[in-house]
């Protein structure tokens, strides 16, 4: 196994920053040698042209700097090393990184692996990512919410709990006055965190299901043209949408039968996936095309637009073709207010 895995990375380049010394604590949940497929070049300190949405500013900047977050990967369970699962997805991209290479020198899938890692790529990018952390840490915090008004309903249940946690050996000192407690509840003086422990056990728990989903649908390679700008990525680059989202009121779902994923693999590349179509040939696709799918990730943004440089190419509310300069000026307030309520949340 190790030496099949050796003969795959040959030629792949740098997958992200090993681990020397002290454990790296910026762990990045969009892969670096991913993002480096966005750049002009796959070199360490290529650069990176960013739309920052939330913050309505762009700048360019290398993949070390974007796409990560302070131990997003790190676990506390005793006896485990609290890396280890930033060590296990840093041994993927040393499989991810070559297999990305040999997209762009074959122009089509090299191999069924190749193509079965960039599936994997795609499940673990839906599965984990900082908008379903947050989503998954509101439903708590609403949670709480609910529980801490039943709480201080009244004097007596209130009395009632503390009297049954005293007695359970949850509370050793005599409680926080009732009157007290209800003012600190109700004015919300208090935050909900979810341990990224919690958070990684539960994407593992998803990742088998959604691996079954990504692989069940027929994939198809689009093209850009070799000497336009290509396509762009985003910090939530798996974007979902309804075949036609005009008949339907409810956000699309991963096993939904009329949906679409598509994927941007590099500016050259992406993938487009349906169910109940087999794979099918590559497809060169025009300026409109490469404008319509841009767009399209770049609404999915949660905060963050990547891209080789400020010349990519987008709709306006028009559908004429715009440049990505023209990004901040064009995109509707409403949609950067967004981006920047999401980064509110990440922050909280």
């Amino acid at each position: 196994m190790r030496q099949d895995q050796d003969e795959r990375r040959q030629g792949g380049g740098a997958a992200g920053d090993p681990p020397s010394g002290a454990a790296a604590r910026n762990h990045h949940y969009v892969p670096q040698c991913y993002l480096r497929g966005f750049a002009r070049s796959r070199s360490k300190n290529a650069q990176l042209f960013v739309v920052d949405l939330a913050r309505g500013k762009s700048f360019p900047t290398t993949p070390r700097n974007v796409g990560a977050q302070r131990d997003f990967n790190r676990i506390e369970l005793p006896g485990q090393d609290p890396n280890c699962v930033e060590s296990a997805f840093a041994e993927f991209e040393c499989d991810l990184a070559p297999a990305l290479v040999r997209i762009e020198e074959h122009r089509d899938f090299a191999s069924e692996y190749d193509k079965a890692v960039v599936l994997e790529l795609i499940a673990l990018l839906a599965t984990r990512n900082p908008g379903f952390r947050e989503a998954r840490r509101q439903a708590f915090a609403q949670m709480a919410r609910i529980i801490n008004s039943m709480l201080v309903s009244t004097p007596e249940r209130y009395e009632s709990q503390m009297r049954q946690a005293r007695n359970a050996g949850y509370i050793k000192d005599d409680p926080v006055p009732y009157e007290q407690m209800r003012s600190f509840l109700q004015e919300e003086r208090y935050t909900v965190e979810v341990p990224s422990t919690s958070h990684v056990a539960t994407e593992m728990k998803l990742l088998d299901h959604m691996r079954k989903l990504i692989g069940g649908r027929g994939w198809t390679l689009l093209r850009a043209p070799a000497q336009g700008p290509g396509f762009v990525t985003c910090d939530h680059p798996v974007v979902l949408t309804w075949d036609d989202p005009d008949k339907v009121r409810h956000p699309p779902g991963f096993a939904h039968v009329n949906t679409s994923i598509v994927f941007p693999i590099s500016r050259h590349y992406a993938f487009f996936g349906k169910f109940d179509r087999p794979d099918g040939r590559p497809i060169d696709i025009e300026e409109k095309g490469v404008a319509t799918l841009n767009t399209n990730v770049i609404l999915h943004a949660q905060q963050q637009v990547y891209a080789e440089s400020e010349r990519f190419l987008f709709l306006d509310g028009t559908s004429a073709i715009r440049r990505g300069q023209d990004l901040l000026t064009v995109l509707p307030r409403d949609r950067q207010s967004t981006a920047q309520a999401r980064g509110e949340g990440k922050r909280k």
